[in-house]
This record gives structure tokens, C-alpha cells and sequence, in this order.
């Protein structure tokens, strides 16, 4: 039967493709992240070198200011200065969960990692701008949260807005090592509650253990948003997943949410495409 197998880069062909994911499947969700780790912290490594060139005779004050405008781009604080230095600011993401998991233990709040961090713990490693994490908040809680997060060193704008209930995002600024997290708080629905059911509790060496979703959850997820915001990089990661975790899958799982959240012809395709 012809499945339409589609490798991750144009420039690739089926077979190389192929033996890379059989590569990727014998590794582990730790090793994934430390490939997916290196990748970002060389990406900012390099950018780092790059506007060392281009911006020589900028004061460390300065230099500083243009590297969080040139990393941040339109998410960049007005008045944000890192108070970190070049060991500190090529860490990569996963780090934020690190220093986010105790403070949300404390406080109680489910939670699980999801978006590009979730991808390449379950599928293909790959560079990553910020961490996703989905929590269970309520509103009563937030502004202790704020209090939280602000002493563990990040910049959290807009609280009025999330208090009020315009927005569901906490978008938070590490200032240490001008990365960024997007909290979301989850609404209500059976969905929802099924995804902290699911979520793994996956031992990361040097970290401890942290909340991810599931790999059926993240794949739904991804074509939910990617079939709203026609992204390649959505889809790109459901083939890497699914390519990834192949018959370790909970397929009845897909299917049965995939036509509740009329994401079938979607799923379908995508499980063509990753040979399935």
C-alpha cells in the first residue's frame, strides 16, 4: 500500500529519512531534549558571536539591551535590561521548567510542558525560542503566582489583563537569560481534564522529574493549531512525533479525539505521511 511517506526537509530523501528516525526512536526522551538543547544553545551561541561583530563598540550595558531586542523581538520588555552574561544566556529552554516546576508545585497547580519542547522530548530535535507550559490556575491564585515568579527572577507584564480575564497567557521573561514562557491557564472541558490525566511524569537528569503532555495529546494539539494557523512547523513536528513514537501510540486514543474535535482528515494524512 503507498503511504505517501513525506521526509522532514524537501532535500531529504525517503530513505535517509527513514534510518534517521529509526536513529531517533533508539534514543531516549532525555537524550532527545540534550540533542534539542545543544542545537538552541549553538543557535545562540552563534548569534551571540554575530552581534559581537556587528555591534563592537556598543558599552556592555547596550550590548546587553540589543541582544534581548534582537532574541525577543516584538515580545521584548520596553524597559528590559538582562542581568545575566554570556554563560547565562545561551541556556536553552527546557532550563525554565527547572526553575517554574517547584513554584508551581508549591502552589499546587497541575501542570504539563507542551509546544516545541514537547516535540523534541517525543520527536524530532530542533531549536526552540521559548517554553509552553499549560497549568491549572485559578483566578484567585494568580497574583500570588506573580508574586512567585517575579522573586525567581522573571518579568511578568499584563496581570490586569489575565486577572480580568481578557487573556489566558502569562507571557514571563527570565531575566537571567532573556528566554521566555508562555503559561497558559487551560479552560474547562473534558478534554482539558483528560490532558492532566494523561501528562508523563518524565525523569530528566539534572532537573528532576516534569510534567509533559502525552504524545497523542501534543499530536492533537499540533493539528489543531496548525489547521488554524496553517504552520509548517506544526505539522513538521506531528510527522516527527508520530514518526518517533510509531506503534507506541495509543491509536484508538487519536482516532476517537481526532473526530471529536473534527480533526480526522488531518490526522489521517498526517498518519500517511509518517508511514503509519
Amino acid at each position: 500500500m503507498q503511504t505517501h511517506y513525506r521526509p522532514q526537509a524537501e532535500d531529504t530523501t525517503i530513505e535517509t529519512d527513514r534510518l534517521v528516525f529509526s536513529l531517533l526512536r533508539s534514543r531516549s526522551i532525555q537524550q532527545r531534549l540534550n540533542m534539542g538543547a545543544s542545537l538552541t544553545r549553538s543557535a545562540r551561541q552563534l548569534s551571540l558571536s554575530a552581534l559581537r561583530y556587528q555591534y563592537p563598540n556598543l558599552s556592555p550595558t547596550c550590548f546587553a539591551r540589543k541582544i534581548a531586542e534582537a532574541w525577543l523581538q516584538e515580545f521584548c520588555p520596553l524597559q528590559y535590561l538582562p542581568s545575566g552574561n554570556a554563560m547565562t544566556w545561551i541556556q536553552d529552554s527546557i532550563g525554565l521548567a527547572q526553575i517554574l516546576h517547584p513554584i508551581l508545585q508549591a502552589m499546587g497547580l497541575r501542570y504539563y510542558i507542551t509546544g516545541g519542547v514537547a516535540a523534541i522530548a517525543y520527536g524530532e530535535p530542533r531549536t526552540t525560542q521559548d517554553l509552553d507550559l499549560v497549568m491549572d490556575l485559578d483566578p484567585a491564585s494568580i497574583s500570588h503566582l506573580v508574586e512567585q515568579l517575579e522573586m525567581a527572577g522573571f518579568y511578568v507584564p499584563g496581570v490586569e489583563d489575565i486577572t480580568s480575564g481578557r487573556i489566558s497567557i502569562l507571557q514571563i521573561t527570565h531575566m537571567e537569560s532573556i528566554s521566555r514562557a508562555d503559561l497558559v491557564i487551560a479552560n474547562a472541558g473534558a478534554w482539558t481534564e483528560l490532558k492532566y490525566e494523561r501528562r508523563q511524569r518524565i525523569p530528566i537528569e539534572g532537573l528532576g522529574d516534569l510534567y509533559f503532555a502525552s504524545p497523542e495529546d501534543l499530536i492533537l494539539s499540533k493539528l489543531s493549531w496548525g489547521k488554524q494557523s496553517r504552520s509548517d512547523k506544526q505539522w513538521r513536528d506531528v510527522l516527527g512525533i508520530l514518526k518517533v513514537q510509531s506503534d507506541r501510540l495509543d491509536r484508538d486514543y487519536l482516532n476517537t479525539w481526532a473526530e471529536t474535535l473534527s480533526l480526522t482528515p488531518e490526522l489521517t494524512q498526517a498518519f500517511a505521511e509518517a508511514g503509519l
